[in-house]
């Protein structure tokens, strides 16, 4: 089975659900990388924040890195939280069995420092599974948040460079097969994970 394991599919289809619901406890264990809504007090929706992998494994005290904010119109981005926290994060993910990289693909392609340690890790043939974001979805949020056309082509590299990295397998997550993917990442935990 190849080392490296990513869904595709459109944002929300589920991809990250699956994959924490049957890493489980093996999360607590991941290095890498995952990425998360931020509620203010009043549990009011204030952006995205980038968290380490074990995180979803329930690993409490992670303060989040806010690298998207809400709040304001246009989305305010902040490209530190990828130059310094997500190079970390990749760079780290060395010393752990597995990494998750949940959820890869947004406009941190377009960060030099973080595209340069991306390439590195996937190099390294560190076992790694993640999620990523489809070519549909790169569309809209370059839109939303007025990237340029260098955005979707760097996506688009990256998605050609996985699917013909022999030890890697991008898998569509569609309405159909749920199941079957559920029983790839089973196969790949029991392998990487454990």
């Amino acid at each position: 089975m190849e080392k490296k394991l990513f869904l595709i599919g459109p944002a929300g289809c589920g991809k990250s659900s699956l994959i924490r619901e049957v890493l489980g406890d093996r999360l607590a264990s991941a290095g890498g990388f995952v990425t998360g809504r931020t509620m203010d007090e009043n549990d009011s929706f204030v952006g995205w924040s980038l968290f380490p992998a074990a995180a979803a494994g329930g690993v409490e005290g992670f303060e989040p890195s806010l690298y998207l904010d809400c709040r304001v119109f246009p989305p305010e981005k902040h490209h530190e939280i990828f130059r310094q926290t997500g190079v970390r994060l990749l760079e780290e993910a060395l010393w752990y069995p597995f990494a998750l990289l949940d959820e890869l693909g947004g406009y941190e392609l377009v960060i030099p420092e973080f595209a340069e340690a991306l390439e590195r890790f996937l190099r390294s043939g560190h076992p790694c599974v993640g999620a990523l974001r489809s070519p549909e979805d790169a569309e809209l949020l370059r839109s939303l948040l007025g990237l340029s056309d260098r955005y979707p082509k760097k996506l688009a590299a990256l998605l050609t460079a996985l699917r013909r990295d022999p030890d890697c397998r991008v898998v569509e997550l569609r309405e159909n097969n749920a199941l079957e993917l559920r029983t790839l990442l089973r196969a790949w935990a029991s392998q990487y994970a454990d």
